[in-house]
């Protein structure tokens, strides 16, 4: 009988002997439909080799036959971005305006904060710099007194230019802000005035209205009531010393009266700005409660003056009060008309030598400046929250903003 032949190496009879050369590899199983290929009649790896076998009709590939789908590189241009859609936001607060911006990042805020600084801060060397030549050629006294200290009052009512430089470098502040919020997208930048994304006129004229009611009441009932501790703590035996009138130049308060009404109300407004406009927004934007960001801001206000405890706590109550109008009426209106008649006339009792010096010193007057700026304070709420309600202004607003939408299923090529 004849014997198959050999196909794993071995010759029958043999004994298993290995033949010359090694041993030979298992080869893999074989299908029935599949000729056999023996390991040393394999082609050359340069040789085309054999086409693949075809399966029968009806069958499946050969699992060993069956090719690995191409996979096209994912390249990071190539891949699906996310899709981002338009959405209403819901009803914000002045305080949470950032949120309404188009491309709000809980980042951004912070970063408007940081860069807003470093813009006035290069803003004000530029400016002071500016300045300097005119100081030097036009009041050199008050160059020389300022820098060796020789001097209490940076602001000086005698010395107009003192005026320009110090109102000036407050109101630098404004543009500050704006570019800040251009730079990091929070559009549109009149958000920071109010909900309406501008100044409202007749708000700030009629509060204004209101400002100059309050800031007689409260200088009245301030002057009154120091009066009155007065009298009572004055005693018959006593005389008053006679003080050394100061030397007044009344071309000089004159000069500077006309820089104050000229520059006031970009200071002021530029302090809103930033202590009730970009300190209550930013702070707004991570929290829904309006009364952390309220006692924060009110605190810088207070420390940015150099006050006694009594000036220090009429400030302080100036800029709580600023700061809930401000939320109460979604904008700057109110803050901005109360500050510049409060500070006008501060700086015309200055200018006129009435407030006992002409600069502005440590001493802002005593308990009874506390208990004027109580009862003008109060009349100022009472009367700006009937003209808000009477009015009907809006307090909240609704923007457009772009969110990231989910990705649709189905790969890169789903629509």
């Amino acid at each position: 009988m004849t014997q198959p032949p050999p196909i794993d190496g071995h010759t029958p009879g043999t004994g298993g002997a290995e033949p010359q050369g090694g041993p030979t590899p298992n080869p893999a199983p074989v299908h029935p439909d599949v000729p056999v290929q023996h390991p040393q009649y394999a082609p050359y790896p340069e040789q085309t080799p054999h086409p693949a076998p075809v399966p029968p009709q009806g069958q499946t590939p050969y699992p060993q036959q069956q090719s690995a789908p191409a996979v096209a590189p994912q390249w990071a241009w190539a891949q699906q971005q996310p899709q981002f859609v338009e959405v209403e936001t819901e009803p914000l607060e002045y305080h949470r305006l950032y949120r309404g911006a188009p491309r709000y990042a809980w980042w951004k805020p912070l970063v408007v904060l940081v860069l807003a600084a470093s813009i006035y801060f290069a803003m004000n060397i530029a400016y002071s710099l500016a300045l300097m030549p005119v100081l030097l050629a036009f009041d050199p006294d008050y160059v020389n007194d300022a820098l060796f200290m020789q001097i209490a009052p940076i602001l000086d009512t005698q010395h107009p230019l003192s005026i320009l430089l110090n109102l000036g470098t407050v109101a630098l502040m404004i543009p500050a802000v704006l570019l800040a919020m251009l730079a990091l997208g929070i559009r549109p930048v009149g958000r920071v005035w109010s909900v309406a994304g501008r100044i409202r006129w007749g708000l700030l004229w009629r509060t204004t209205a209101a400002a100059v009611l309050a800031v007689i009441v409260m200088n009245g009932v301030g002057i009154l009531f120091g009066m009155a501790m007065e009298s009572v703590a004055a005693s018959p035996a006593t005389e008053p010393l006679a003080a050394e009138a100061p030397e007044f130049n009344g071309t000089a308060a004159l000069i500077s009266f006309i820089l104050v009404l000229l520059l006031v109300p970009f200071q002021a407004a530029a302090e809103e700005v930033v202590f009730r406009g970009l300190f209550l927004q930013v702070l707004g934007s991570w929290m829904r409660s309006p009364w952390l960001a309220i006692g924060l801001s009110t605190f810088a206000f207070a420390a940015m003056h150099i006050y006694d405890i009594w000036g220090l706590v009429a400030v302080g109550l100036m800029g709580l009060t600023a700061a809930w109008l401000t939320w109460k009426t979604g904008g700057l209106e109110a803050a901005i008309a109360i500050h510049v008649i409060n500070n006008i006339a501060a700086f015309g009792f200055m200018a006129a030598g009435l407030s006992g010096s002409t600069g502005q010193v440590e001493s802002s007057g005593g308990i009874e400046s506390v208990v004027g700026e109580i009862a003008g304070l109060a009349l100022f709420v009472w009367l700006v929250v009937r003209i808000f309600t009477k009015h009907g202004y809006g307090r909240e607003r609704i923007d457009r903003v772009w969110r990231a939408a989910p990705l649709a299923s189905g790969g890169a090529g789903a629509a």
